[in-house]
């Protein structure tokens, strides 16, 4: 199964892109009430970014799909979120809720995600190393990235279930 031009969070794959896509960047601004009417305001610097959107699970398994991206919110954490024309993002699921029931077979809904600074995708998390008895299967687990996704990202590993040497490097995003 291929992942391209579909959006993906951790193991999930959208069956279908959602079909409002919202990025919102922001800064973080500081204000300071002064007497005598003085007020500064300073920036802070870059905010989070919040990724919302609209979509629809349609088909006879709607409901299926709607379940599994619920289930991959509520294990928590943070994963790679993959975005179709976009730069990956180290994300959190924050919201996830049910707009229309299966209604003729469509089932819609609305998705939140924030960026999570903690594993920033950054050329510090372009990359990691083997492990004595890591497979490509491990670090897709590891790290919340689709098995297709880390093999398209690294042809030079053959299979996914043979040990990767400590000494080679396995591109994440």
């Amino acid at each position: 199964m291929k992942t391209d031009g579909k959006m993906s969070y951790k193991d999930y794959i959208f069956p279908i892109n959602p079909s409002v896509l919202k990025i919102s960047h922001g800064r973080k601004i500081a204000k300071h009430d002064v007497p005598n009417g003085c007020d500064t305001v300073n920036d802070m610097g870059a905010s989070y970014r919040i990724i919302s959107g609209e979509g629809e699970f349609c088909g006879k398994n709607c409901i299926d799909d709607f379940l599994s991206l619920k289930a991959v919110m509520d294990r928590g954490g943070g994963g790679m979120l993959y975005i179709p024309s976009q730069k990956p993002v180290y994300a959190m699921f924050e919201e996830l809720e049910l707009i229309a029931g299966d209604i003729e077979g469509v089932i819609r809904y609305k998705f939140k995600f924030t960026e999570s600074f903690e594993k920033h995708c950054e050329e510090r998390f372009l990359y990691c190393y083997g492990s004595r008895h890591d497979c490509l299967w491990d670090i897709s687990h590891k790290y919340g990235i689709h098995i297709d996704i880390l093999a398209e990202l690294n042809p030079h590993i053959k299979r996914p279930d043979m040990p990767i040497y400590p000494w080679e490097r396995v591109k994440l995003c």
